[in-house]
């Protein structure tokens, strides 16, 4: 199969197979619009882009400067932290986390009273693939890189998978009910879509 879950063509291909040449030509007219896709998608951000010393928290650019300890100053829109040291990086990773647990917890608790269900546990991991999922135990996982989307998509998001420990499937009565939430839930996805492939390019916490 073909994937472009990072902005690059992948090619996932069984161990028997010795030359993906003919996989690549017939589905070259997919790959072409997804390709794209992909960059209409980055071009929104163009502008965003630009702030090549930035990094992207909750849809905004923030400058970083690299002296001084580690400290995040919305106000200014100003992040210090030095990123070439080790332990500056994973203490300012640690802050983020915190951030993007404090939003997540308050929406996932008003979310399971109003779908009326219960979430076991919540997690916060670097995910390759897709924002967040739901087991069978009840236990919310969310990526990490959620940390760059604008607030209004991390609800989202957090309505999105607490939905799913109702409804397991993305059928009519799901989406139903997210548009209740979401009239325009339709716009959201296409700017999680978006979202996706900028946060690829530009995060750099690594």
């Amino acid at each position: 199969r073909l994937e472009f879950k990072t902005g690059e063509l992948l090619a996932v291909l069984p161990k028997s197979w010795k030359d993906e040449t003919q996989l690549l030509e017939r589905k070259l007219g997919w790959i072409s619009r997804k390709y794209e896709e992909i960059q209409k998608a980055l071009s929104k951000f163009r502008s965003l882009q630009d702030n090549g010393n930035g990094l992207l928290v909750f849809g905004k650019f923030y400058r970083v400067q690299e002296n001084g300890g580690v400290k995040i100053d919305p106000d200014d829109g100003l992040i210090q932290c030095d990123l070439k040291d080790r332990w500056q990086v994973r203490r300012l990773k640690a802050i983020l986390r915190e951030k993007l647990l404090s939003e997540i917890e308050p929406a996932a608790r008003e979310y399971s009273r109003r779908f009326g269900v219960r979430f076991n546990r919540i997690f916060i991991r670097k995910q390759k693939t897709k924002w967040a999922s739901c087991s069978a135990r009840g236990n919310l996982s969310f990526n990490f890189l959620m940390v760059c989307l604008p607030r209004e998509l991390i609800r989202y998001i957090v309505c999105h998978e607490v939905l799913h420990l109702k409804r397991k499937r993305h059928d009519g009565n799901f989406w139903e009910q997210m548009s209740r939430e979401f009239e325009n839930y339709g716009e959201m996805e296409k700017k999680l879509f978006e979202y996706w492939f900028l946060v690829q390019k530009c995060f750099r916490l690594t």
